[in-house]
């Protein structure tokens, strides 16, 4: 009538219930604009990271955060007495900057994948953070109007200005 239980057991079901409960809260807390900032500071982090491998479209992307910066930051300051608003619009901030890290990440991964489906995988990994981004930027763009400040033309845009022809891998426009 009295049932062993190994004091592992225990002990592993502690620690995974604590670090469910732990990142349940974390989620949650993404809800004010430090938090918000505070999530995208962690991104910059490493899409700013230089790899041994870093190509003109990982610098792209950087390039697009440093101008999108400086329009969050126009937004933020438009909306500052709309608390409502400036939530929103770090959120927005906050989702792009994951978007950012996430393209950097799938076009590093296609640099190491050797498989035949590699470039398969870059695409569906790419697919919906190219969306976030794309529609944050469009967002801001119709909130700030006039005020918008440019996103720099990237490597493929770049090429095509100058006359050369695509390259093998395009890029995922």
């Amino acid at each position: 009538s009295y049932m062993y239980i190994p004091i592992w057991i225990i002990v592993v079901a502690v620690v995974a219930y604590y670090f469910w409960s732990k990142s349940k809260q974390e989620q949650g807390q993404a809800n004010t604009v430090e938090r918000c900032e505070e999530i995208v500071y962690h991104h910059k982090q490493s899409l700013m990271e230089f790899a041994h491998f870093d190509s003109p479209r990982i610098i792209d992307l950087q390039d697009k955060y440093d101008v999108m910066e400086a329009n969050y930051l126009r937004l933020k300051q438009r909306y500052l007495s709309n608390e409502e608003k400036k939530l929103e619009i770090a959120r927005d901030w906050a989702r792009y900057a994951e978007a950012l890290y996430e393209l950097k990440h799938a076009r590093v991964m296609l640099d190491v994948d050797m498989s035949d489906s590699a470039f398969d995988n870059f695409t569906e990994s790419s697919k919906e953070p190219y969306i976030i981004s794309e529609e944050v930027e469009k967002k801001f763009k119709s909130l700030l109007g006039k005020d918008f400040h440019k996103l720099p033309l990237d490597y493929d845009e770049r090429r095509k200005k100058a006359g050369r022809k695509d390259e093998i891998l395009p890029s995922l426009k």
